[in-house]
């Protein structure tokens, strides 16, 4: 018989992508979107619970998300748990897992209720720190169809920011223009929009650059552009990865590294081709779902 999982919460469209995996592994599941999501991801409802929904539609959305819960074999939040889980937990006899994106943890937005949880899951290798005991699982995406870039001349550098103040933003635009009088190549900066239109506007770079912030890591940015081909450059700390095509970068030395791979036609066109093959192998839904169905099994 098969089993059903029950995703809520969508950042990024990552509960969408795994429970496509969890499909392909004859999992069932329903993907509910607990908040806005600027990039209108897709999902089965919408059903918020934010602090700016009305309180009638929270009551009317909880039964909703009630009546899911108590058909489903597992619940699984995302983005740490929300209040209303301690509420929901006495509807449904299924386990809560919890899944961990980012400042949920590193900021304590929403690292609450730990307790409710059978098993932990983290989206990136730095959230071990407050997670030990989680398990890593890379992003998923659904494969992209890789193009070719629309024909230009020029090099194109394009920068797209969920949220500009803790992807850098500012210390990687002062480094555009300080380049931009020694370099020849076009910058754009995407931020706000739509997925699918930012997807449009990443089909026409040649080089993406993630984020320069302290953490180490890369994020969702940079597993689609690698799925295309791109070259992403990332403040990673290697050590995180392995085989991972992504150009370490810090603050001190963005300016040479993107100087460096801007004048390597034949550097960009392997890398291109490396982050294709490790999106494949590292950030495949099937991956995931093969190493959450893991955990899934070992709690139900």
């Amino acid at each position: 018989m098969p089993r059903i999982s029950l995703q809520l919460g969508n950042p990024a469209g990552i509960g969408w992508n795994l429970a496509g995996g969890l499909a392909q592994a004859g999992w069932g599941g329903t993907v509910v979107e607990l908040e806005p999501e600027t990039g209108n991801y897709p999902a089965d409802f919408r059903l918020h619970m934010t602090q700016e929904t009305s309180l009638p539609s929270r009551a009317i959305h909880l039964a909703r998300i009630a009546r899911l819960a108590r058909r489903a074999d597992i619940v699984h939040f995302h983005f740490g748990f929300r209040p209303f889980a301690r509420y929901l937990r006495r509807f449904c006899e299924a386990p809560f897992v919890v899944h961990f994106h980012g400042s949920d943890l590193r900021e304590g937005i929403s690292d609450g209720y730990r307790d409710l949880a059978a098993a932990e899951f983290i989206s990136t290798p730095d959230l071990k720190r407050w997670a030990p005991q989680a398990t890593w699982i890379p992003n998923p995406i659904i494969p992209l169809d890789t193009a070719p870039r629309s024909s230009s001349n020029r090099i194109v550098v394009g920068h797209f920011p969920s949220n500009p103040e803790k992807k850098g933003t500012r210390l990687i635009v002062h480094g555009i223009r300080r380049l931009e009088s020694k370099a020849d190549f076009d910058f754009c900066l995407i931020s706000g929009v739509s997925h699918e239109e930012a997807m449009q506007q990443m089909l026409a770079c040649d080089i993406v650059i993630d984020q320069l912030s302290p953490f180490g890591v890369y994020g969702m940015v940079s597993v689609e552009a690698m799925s295309l081909g791109r070259v992403v450059l990332s403040s990673i700390d290697p050590s995180y990865y392995e085989h991972c095509p992504v150009i370490p970068i810090t603050e001190e030395n963005f300016e040479e590294r993107l100087s460096e791979i801007l004048s390597s036609p034949d550097r960009r066109e392997k890398l291109g081709d490396d982050g294709r093959r490790y999106v494949q192998r590292v950030h495949h839904p099937a991956r995931a779902a093969a190493l959450v169905i893991e955990q899934y099994e070992r709690i139900h």
